[in-house]
């Protein structure tokens, strides 16, 4: 019997099934109080979740979910997905990125630029960029290095790009100034990403805050995000916000870099500890790890934005994690690949940067040694 429900439930993939269609789709009729003893076994023994309440409860399997499954699940809109509140189990170190990938992303960097001024210079405008963009701003990477650079903004785009990209540049300043995996530190950037510099013009911009929610976890404010299922933790009156990012805090801690990376990219955004602003100081966050360990920092300049949104909201909602597993992996390799001193045979008339990220890519995921001499010059250079 609950070989069969599992099946079921496998087959209706993060969707999941209700109580009435399981009755009707077992081989064998069963009572209704049979099939809920099978469900309470089910969900002890952590082989399926029950979603939502009462007569609208769902269940799903917990096992991991193909691309396919999340494209199909996300295919329908956020009204009819069902309800995925908070679950303090997703604050668990995994799942997170496979350990033996993320060690190879840290043996890739054998070509990669001294992290000196004029390398910070060129991240300042990348992250402060890439990061921008997936807030939404319209200031292209140009536009972005003409303010950060020389002060011009574009006058025929909206002030607050401007303020945005000016925050992002201010807060991946004070992350390379100061590295701590700390709650006051994570506060500080989301503090720096978020100020909105006192000007009224700003005010109704979802990329700002005032002072008062700038850097202070929430204690009496809600957070409701646009087109998803995920419920965030709310507590009103208490410092659970606040909790929950020092649990994050201590867990990134003990993970190696990439890892670190990950969860902290992940579970910040998860918890939604700030009014506003989370995401931002989520892809800030996970800098700190890696720069730490001598990495080169995370610019998120080529990440495929689609994958980033459909990876994060894939976590909130499934607790799935390979989409933005394979996101970060792609967009990290291609950060490598930004800030690497290439040899003249790579970045020659005839080199194609995006077959180069790709066998870098395949390396990373599955470890073979590299054929291609292109690949290898990575792993050489470091190991000089």
């Amino acid at each position: 019997m609950q070989e069969q429900i599992l099946d079921l439930l496998r087959a209706a993939g993060p969707s999941g099934l209700g109580a009435e269609d399981l009755l009707g789709a077992l081989r064998s009729p069963v009572s209704r109080p049979t099939l809920n003893r099978h469900l309470a076994i089910l969900r002890d023994a952590g082989q399926i979740q029950a979603l939502g309440q009462a007569r609208a409860t769902r269940y799903r399997v917990n096992s991991p979910f193909s691309r396919a499954d999340i494209d199909a699940y996300f295919a329908r809109p956020a009204s009819s997905r069902p309800y995925a509140p908070f679950r303090e189990a997703f604050l668990a170190p995994t799942p997170n990125i496979e350990g033996d990938r993320a060690a190879r992303l840290g043996e890739i960097q054998g070509l990669a630029n001294p992290m000196d001024r004029k390398y910070l210079a060129a991240f300042l405008v990348d992250f402060s960029w890439a990061s921008s963009l997936l807030e939404g701003s319209s200031y292209s990477e140009l536009d972005t290095e003409a303010l950060l650079t020389y002060g011009q903004r574009a006058r025929d785009k909206p002030v607050e790009d401007a303020f945005l990209a000016l925050n992002h540049k201010r807060a991946a300043e004070h992350l390379w100034t100061y590295r701590a995996l700390s709650v006051e530190n994570v506060c500080a950037m989301h503090a720096l990403l978020t100020d909105d510099h006192g000007r009224e013009e700003l005010a109704d911009s979802d990329h700002f805050l005032p002072a008062d929610q700038r850097g202070v976890p929430r204690v009496f404010s809600d957070v409701n995000l646009q087109n998803s299922a995920y419920l965030p933790p709310f507590r009103p009156g208490t410092d659970h916000a606040r909790q929950l990012l020092v649990e994050i805090m201590t867990t990134a801690s003990t993970l190696p870099p990439a890892e670190a990376a990950v969860y902290l990219l992940t579970r910040i955004a998860y918890v939604q500890s700030f009014s506003n602003g989370n995401k931002r100081t989520s892809r800030l966050a996970a800098n700190i790890p890696l720069l730490t360990a001598g990495w080169i920092p995370f610019s998120f300049a080529d990440v495929n934005k689609a994958d980033y949104i459909r990876g994060m909201a894939a976590f909130y909602e499934l607790g799935a994690i390979q989409v933005i597993e394979q996101t970060f992996i792609d967009g990290y390799v291609r950060s490598i690949l930004r800030s690497s001193d290439l040899p003249a045979q790579l970045r020659g008339a005839n080199a194609d940067p995006d077959e180069l990220a790709s066998e870098l890519v395949a390396y990373v995921n599955a470890g073979q040694r590299p054929v291609s001499p292109r690949v290898a010059a990575f792993l050489r250079a470091r190991a000089r």
